[in-house]
């Protein structure tokens, strides 16, 4: 009677575990192991991918919830979980655009981590698949485009929709992740943005002419695939233009904004410039003139001091009495 009992009990074990599994409530027998809570920050990718994690971890992805300047901007919005869940998000890849990101509950200093792109329940999301990789990468429809970028940036993904980027076929993968030579199929996790100097000076191109008493200074969109600058919320841009007599005295010394917030209530101006957009701003040359430095200056956040600002082109101006 016993044995027949625990013979009954293992069948019904057996069928439950197997209607689990049909369920997608328990992994086959073949399936990697569950997301390790530390995948980025401790290695379970890095074993394989010392190169890539390398560049995460230089990237301002793996510091996007801990860095003090993001730090101080929740504060000011008072930790606000909408604000913080694309700087610490859940650990699963989001092909859906319009998604309301969550924040995870756990390891938030790791940012925006590898599995907050990669992640699947089982296997890692990838551009393709490699069915005897230790990780099991699992080809993703859309996944290397800017469909995979536009849940946690909104606002740049629209932008970029309806531009001539889009419509060209260049996404948003080709400047911030661009192909790396010595990586078969790979591309650099650097992600950069925002924050890199070479990058930013290479997407606005700024021009000087006199005309009559003024000085027209022309700033141009020429080569960004959306709204420079690009993040709405804390991104500073503006022109500065000092005048000098010929004994090197100051004659003007003034700024024009074209994109900026008022800090204290976090309202961001215009969303300037548009792709191949023109910005133009006009300053009076004050004599007896002598020369003019002009300066395009961008703060990626708004309380940086002027000296501290990123000198994105600067020219020097010979001003002739006219």
């Amino acid at each position: 009677m016993l044995a027949k009992t625990r013979i009954g009990a293992a069948l019904l074990c057996l069928v439950t575990l197997a209607l689990l599994i049909a369920l997608g409530q328990v992994p086959p027998a073949n399936a990697p192991p569950p997301l390790a809570s530390n995948a980025a920050a401790g290695g379970d990718c890095r074993q394989c991918h010392e190169q890539v994690w390398q560049e995460w971890q230089t990237s301002y992805h793996s510091r996007a919830f801990s860095d003090s300047h993001v730090q101080a901007a929740f504060e000011h919005f008072g930790f606000d979980r909408r604000c913080q869940s694309c700087h610490a998000p859940v650990r699963q890849v989001v092909m859906d655009v319009t998604a309301t990101i969550e924040l995870r509950e756990n390891d938030l200093a790791s940012g925006v981590d590898c599995w907050s792109c990669h992640g699947l329940e089982h296997g890692v999301a990838a551009a393709r698949t490699i069915a005897d990789a230790p990780c099991r990468p699992q080809q993703v429809e859309g996944f290397s485009g800017s469909q995979a970028c536009g849940a946690c940036h909104q606002a740049i993904y629209k932008d970029w929709q309806e531009s001539r980027y889009r419509t060209a076929g260049k996404d948003c993968q080709a400047c911030h992740m661009p192909a790396v030579a010595n990586r078969p199929h790979g591309r650099s996790h650097l992600c950069a943005g925002g924050h890199d100097p070479d990058l930013i000076r290479s997407g606005v191109k700024m021009t000087v002419r006199r005309d009559g008493n003024e000085l027209i200074v022309s700033t141009t969109n020429h080569a960004t695939g959306h709204n420079f600058p690009g993040e709405r919320h804390n991104r500073v841009l503006y022109i500065q233009v000092i005048e000098r007599d010929s004994k090197g005295e100051i004659t003007l010394a003034r700024q024009e904004l074209i994109k900026g917030i008022t800090p204290f209530r976090g309202e961001s101006s215009a969303e300037k410039l548009r792709v191949d957009q023109t910005f133009e701003a006009r300053f009076p040359v004050v004599g007896p003139p002598a020369v003019a430095e002009v300066q395009l200056l961008y703060k990626s956040f708004p309380w940086y001091p002027d000296r501290d600002a990123l000198v994105v082109a600067r020219a020097e101006v010979e001003l002739e009495a006219k």
